[in-house]
């Protein structure tokens, strides 16, 4: 072999690279399986408590004013619009009235 080439077959070059990319991708999966199966950054589950907690008894609450649902209906829509600019909704640390 003089530096030539092994096949000028079209086909066959792009079954070999096409199997090389799948092989690299599979095995990448893989990768990714087992890392996630021992990642120890996992936080641990909590075992719930075993004795039942007694609920105290029900308060009446008084309806939310007209105000307060359209206050929540403006924290709803912020928060939906900062999201969609692809932040998280856990950095949000608060929203404060303008005046």
């Amino acid at each position: 072999m003089e530096g030539q080439a092994v096949t000028t077959n079209p086909w066959l070059i792009m079954a070999i690279n096409m199997t090389v990319v799948f092989v690299v991708l599979i095995l990448l999966g893989v990768l990714m399986t087992i890392v996630h199966l021992i990642d120890p950054t996992k936080k641990k589950k909590e075992v719930p408590p075993s004795a039942p907690v007694a609920a105290p008894a029900a308060t009446p609450v008084a309806a939310p004013s007209a105000s307060a649902q359209n206050e929540d209906e403006v924290v709803a829509a912020i928060v939906g619009a900062i999201v969609a600019m692809g932040y998280s909704s856990e950095q949000i640390a608060s929203i404060r009235p303008t005046a």
